[in-house]
């Protein structure tokens, strides 16, 4: 919001007559420190928004139960394979 009122500060001024330039508006102390200052302070805002740390819990989803591995329920393990070495 603060970035929006920034670039907000340096519309306007501009003149209908293409033969008055007016100098005064165009360069003035509102578009070329002001509104730029308030966009920095907007950008720096919104790391300092990012970098710290929220105080609302972050809410998980409750984890599923895991089932009972003992050796009742657990498969028996494969048998094991045999080899045979056939080089003489």
């Amino acid at each position: 919001m603060v970035i929006i009122v920034g670039f907000l500060l340096m519309i306007g001024g501009g003149t209908t007559d293409p033969n008055v330039y007016p100098e005064e508006s165009m360069y003035g102390f509102q578009r070329t420190v002001l509104a730029p200052m308030v966009i920095l302070v907007g950008f720096a805002l919104q790391i300092v928004a990012i970098l710290t740390k929220s105080d609302v819990p972050i809410i998980e989803e409750p984890s599923k139960p895991t089932p009972d591995l003992s050796k009742k329920n657990a498969p028996a393990p494969p048998p094991p394979i045999k080899t045979t070495n056939k080089r003489k």
